[in-house]
């Protein structure tokens, strides 16, 4: 058994925190993955293509648990992206399950997976430290000092580094910031995964109760959906499978909304109810109150609050100071750097090459000038 403090500590060059695919990415450019450019296969844009052929004989660069927050979401969700948008740098998703895929787009379990192997292919397994929650960032001197404790034993930690790069993307839920939001928890989801298994929690208890083994009908209390993007879709769906009304409260107006036949009003379901321009203003154990752009205030009772409004990073509280970023880099701190959805590209497609231009800054040693010998 462990007792009293330990401290564990790492010397490192550069200290990439988080292990989801822009973390992965920087660490297989930074242990000397080289992206080229193959005219075989052209960039369909043709000042492009001429471009990156006027340096064809260089390379671009001369030099929770793995996968991030792809390891939280609910199993079946299925990406944004085309199957082949999520290709991470030199081993791509079609080499991965030995052909092209045969759907476009690719549960979540399967990306979480893909980013584990592509870890295992390109051997970078060593590099990563799992489990390790971070609670300080400052720096001391010219040095780097990242504090925090393990999560599987509550053991300290103190890693300090020359260079220091946020890949942690956005792992929060953003809330409704009611009053009463904590008070009503147990009745408040805020993603897919949770809300499957708050209602097939509620199916176990009439089972049990009852022996009643049907889903939920249109009697029973709605499940609230706050949002409007794939996330509260998949919600609306799965609670309509299940025989379950939903009231769907959608903050933007019907202009600025055009996507989803449903939500748009072109098709119509006995058990689902939008609300346009609206927000959830207060909520309690058993009712929410919705008020309407046009002041109109609703209380309806409700299951369960499935809430799918984005997700934020609390990250930047780490540190002493708030940082920014330009070009990924840190004005004031040219010694830190930002990657993925904490720099703002929230696709894979976009984050790779972030990726590389911090590897860039990293391998020239930070000064611009050197930036052309790679």
């Amino acid at each position: 058994m462990h007792t009293g403090f330990c401290t564990t500590k790492f010397d490192t060059e550069v200290l990439i925190i988080g292990n989801g695919p822009a973390g992965i990415a920087l660490s297989a450019f930074l242990s000397g993955m080289h992206p080229y450019y193959d005219p075989k296969t052209p960039h369909e844009n043709v000042t492009v293509h001429e471009k990156l052929m006027a340096n064809a004989d260089f390379s671009l660069i001369d030099q929770t648990k793995i996968g991030g927050s792809w390891n939280e979401y609910d199993p079946e969700m299925l990406t944004v992206s085309f199957s082949d948008w999520m290709d991470m740098p030199g081993f791509t998703m079609e080499q991965w399950l030995g052909g092209k895929p045969l759907v476009k787009r690719l549960p979540s379990v399967a990306i979480a997976t893909y980013l584990k192997k592509y870890v295992e292919r390109l051997r970078l397994r060593k590099k990563f430290h799992q489990h390790f929650v971070v609670n300080s960032i400052r720096k001391v001197g010219d040095v780097w000092i990242t504090e925090g404790k393990r999560s599987t034993d509550g053991r300290a930690f103190r890693i300090r580094s020359k260079q220091v790069v946020v890949a942690c993307g956005k792992t929060s839920p953003r809330k409704l910031q009611l009053p009463n939001e904590e008070h009503c928890s147990s009745n408040i989801v805020y993603d897919m995964r949770s809300l499957k298994e708050k209602l097939d929690s509620t199916k176990k208890t009439v089972i049990d109760d009852e022996h009643y083994d049907t889903p939920s009908t249109s009697a029973s209390a709605p499940v609230i959906v706050v949002g409007d993007g794939v996330s509260s879709v998949d919600c609306v769906r799965h609670c309509l499978e299940r025989d379950i009304p939903v009231i769907h409260v959608i903050r933007r107006n019907l202009r600025e909304l055009r996507i989803y036949r449903m939500m748009i009003g072109r098709s119509a379901h006995k058990l689902y109810q939008r609300l346009l321009d609206a927000n959830v203003s207060a909520i309690s154990k058993c009712h929410v109150e919705i008020t309407t752009g046009g002041g109109e205030i609703i209380e309806s009772p409700y299951s369960t609050v499935a809430v799918c409004i984005g997700r934020e990073s609390h990250f930047s509280a780490l540190f002493e100071t708030p940082p920014t970023f330009l070009d990924y880099r840190n004005p004031q701190d040219e010694t830190m750097y930002a990657v993925g959805s904490y720099a703002g590209d929230h696709f894979v497609r976009f984050l790779v090459g972030g990726c590389l231009r911090v590897a860039q800054h990293i391998i020239a040693g930070g000064n611009n000038n050197n930036l052309n010998k790679f």
